[in-house]
């Protein structure tokens, strides 16, 4: 579907362009800077073929764009660059990872979103207000897409940050159901795995940008990307030490619930042995043999009752002073 279809000159939106009169506008002078920005959400081939013929893309590059679920890079056909960035979008409790393919040269720039709700016209809207920065041309427009899409990446880092922080008061409170506690810390690096497929590649991008001696990359727009790859390199050491946090946590999580374990195994054991000295003594004198010790006796019961309970509390006494029960 297309979303947007511009033409700007001298850093001025000409407001919209007709599809037919893309390669019209390409092909008169223009003043330097001038160029073409197309917008699409998950095309048909149909039109993707269109805009083919339109800019002269390269097949390998529509095909890719057609079958979606690429990996992000970086690369150069002839005059064009083709740029697969991916995004991450929160629904619900998952994490939706999506793709931004990015066409861009001198005189234009395509975008197509896979699988991305989230429009990106708050990055048209705050160009169009500087149009002294805009006549540096096309580039322009690529770096503000790839800064928002960094952007945009900051508050899910800080969400993931947060969950790992309540995840951890979790686990050392007494109460805690630990098989919860791995669930949640299961979806968390699940989470973290899912960002970092979309960061990690992306600062690889980013340097490649900064060092390319693309003419659409002025000298002026260096410092912009730049910019982003720090920003990119930022989140990808974060999420490195979230990751590192998270392996820690599961395996305090897992220390406490074999430690939890052992505990329950040593109650049962003390328990056992307490209660096993009664059962020896009744067993013995259940028995009911004619010559047995003490049968005859007026005192032989209150003296197993009494020996029964002793042996038992002095068992007791034992195993609380060395914190088995």
């Amino acid at each position: 579907m297309l979303i947007n279809c511009r033409a700007y000159v001298n850093g001025v939106s000409q407001g919209d362009l007709d599809i037919e009169a893309i390669s019209d506008f390409l092909d008169a002078p223009q003043p330097e800077g001038s160029f073409v920005w197309v917008a699409l959400v998950e095309p048909v081939p149909s039109m993707l073929a269109k805009m083919q013929e339109e800019f002269g893309l390269h097949e390998l590059a529509i095909e890719d764009t057609n079958r979606g679920s690429q990996r992000p890079k970086l690369e150069e056909y002839g005059s064009t660059l083709f740029l697969i960035v991916h995004t991450i979008e929160r629904s619900g409790d998952e994490f939706i990872d999506g793709e931004l393919h990015i066409y861009a040269s001198d005189k234009f720039v395509l975008t197509v979103r896979h699988r991305v709700t989230s429009d990106f016209k708050r990055v048209r809207t705050e160009l169009e207000r500087d149009p002294t920065f805009m006549t540096l041309g096309s580039g322009t427009a690529v770096h503000a897409l790839i800064d928002e899409v960094v952007d945009r990446f900051f508050p899910l880092l800080a969400d993931l940050e947060e969950r790992l922080d309540e995840l951890e008061e979790t686990i050392f409170a007494n109460i805690t159901d630990r098989r919860a506690a791995a669930e949640k810390l299961y979806a968390l690096k699940r989470d973290t795995m899912c960002l970092r497929r979309a960061v990690t590649p992306l600062e690889e991008v980013c340097q490649r940008l900064v060092g390319h001696k693309h003419t659409m990359i002025k000298e002026e727009l260096r410092p912009y990307f730049r910019d982003v790859l720090d920003h990119v390199t930022r989140i990808d050491e974060s999420l490195d030490n979230l990751r590192d946090m998270e392996n820690s946590a599961a395996q305090t999580n897992l220390s406490l619930i074999t430690l939890q374990e052992s505990e329950i195994t040593k109650r049962l054991a003390a328990w056992g042995a307490i209660l096993m000295v009664p059962t020896i003594i009744g067993s013995i004198y259940g028995m009911n043999f004619k010559y047995m010790p003490e049968l005859e006796w007026a005192f032989g019961y209150p003296f197993a009752i009494s020996l029964m309970v002793a042996s038992s509390g002095a068992l007791w006494w034992f195993f609380r002073r060395i914190r088995w029960v």
